[in-house]
């Protein structure tokens, strides 16, 4: 049985800021960052009915390769949805995609149905459905131990009330965080799409009527897309941290959160969502984009 909890907290100073990172990179190799705490549940306990993992979501997702990394632990099929791939990604290496292909992963390419299909997605007894962001219910088992981690922290360190810093997708991580986190208050801000998009997506698992993390809108900044400002920003803080943070989240995150420090009154612990294995290919875009501004 697997067990990945109680990451080290590191801290450091930025400005005239003092910030703790939750280090969830450190967890393990394959199973890391928020991708640890979705994935818990299915890591930590016996499915003997299974056999497969369908799932779907973007070609470059990082809980891609992780769930690639689960099928292959637990000796299982993995079919991955995904949307139509273009020539630059198929040939792309060292990437999320890469790696879980070389795990064994089904990838099968949609069209133009992608989104009528995956919204009516449907498995038989011997399967197990993982939605996009893992946005569902057990979810919140290994998301409820990280609260606890976080609690304990707290507590020894005597901070009555803290502000737990996340950038989002679907918004799972901060969502059963701020549910078990009731003393303290989870901040995340969009990364996929709009502010709107994310409170739905997070609504849709509240079944329970729990509150809801504070969202800040990010207005500027297109998922995955690169942009100048965003690497220059992640950059300066890796180098004052002596943390490697991922380039598709963690810049916009720590964009957000440096513009709205005034706001956000306390100590604030950012949660670092690992996802390094992206990083590569994430690289070649900023590349590109460095190589053709040289070039125009």
């Amino acid at each position: 049985m697997m067990i990945l909890n109680n990451s080290p907290i590191s801290q450091f100073k930025y400005g005239n800021h003092t910030f703790f990172v939750k280090r969830d990179d450190l967890l393990d190799k394959n199973f890391n960052g928020n991708k640890a705490r979705k994935l818990a549940y299915y890591l930590e306990n016996d499915f003997p009915a299974t056999n497969t993992i369908i799932s779907y979501g973007g070609n470059q997702s990082n809980l891609m390769y992780s769930l690639s990394c689960l099928a292959q632990l637990k000796n299982w099929q993995f079919i991955y949805y995904t949307r139509s791939l273009s020539k630059t990604v198929k040939d792309s290496k060292q990437s999320n995609l890469e790696l879980s292909l070389k795990n064994g992963m089904q990838l099968i390419e949609l069209d133009k149905e992608y989104n009528q299909f995956t919204s009516s997605l449907c498995t038989t007894s011997n399967q197990l459905l993982i939605c996009q962001g893992a946005l569902q219910i057990e979810a919140e088992y290994g998301i409820k131990q990280l609260a606890e981690e976080i609690n304990k922290w707290a507590v020894l360190n005597y901070l009555e009330s803290i502000n737990i810093f996340l950038p989002s997708g679907t918004g799972t991580t901060a969502f059963f965080l701020q549910k078990h986190l009731d003393k303290h208050q989870v901040i995340t801000t969009n990364c996929v799409g709009s502010r709107d998009y994310l409170i739905e997506q997070m609504s849709s698992i509240n079944y329970d009527n729990s509150k809801l993390p504070l969202v800040i809108d990010n207005k500027q900044y297109r998922f995955a897309t690169p942009y100048e400002e965003l690497l220059t920003t992640i950059r300066e803080i890796n180098k004052v941290s002596q943390i490697e943070f991922d380039l598709i989240y963690d810049p916009v995150g720590w964009k957000i959160l440096l513009e709205n420090l005034e706001t956000i009154k306390g100590s604030i612990l950012y949660l670092h969502c690992g996802g390094l294995t992206g990083n590569y290919s994430m690289q070649q875009r900023y590349n590109y984009l460095k190589n053709k501004s040289a070039t125009s």
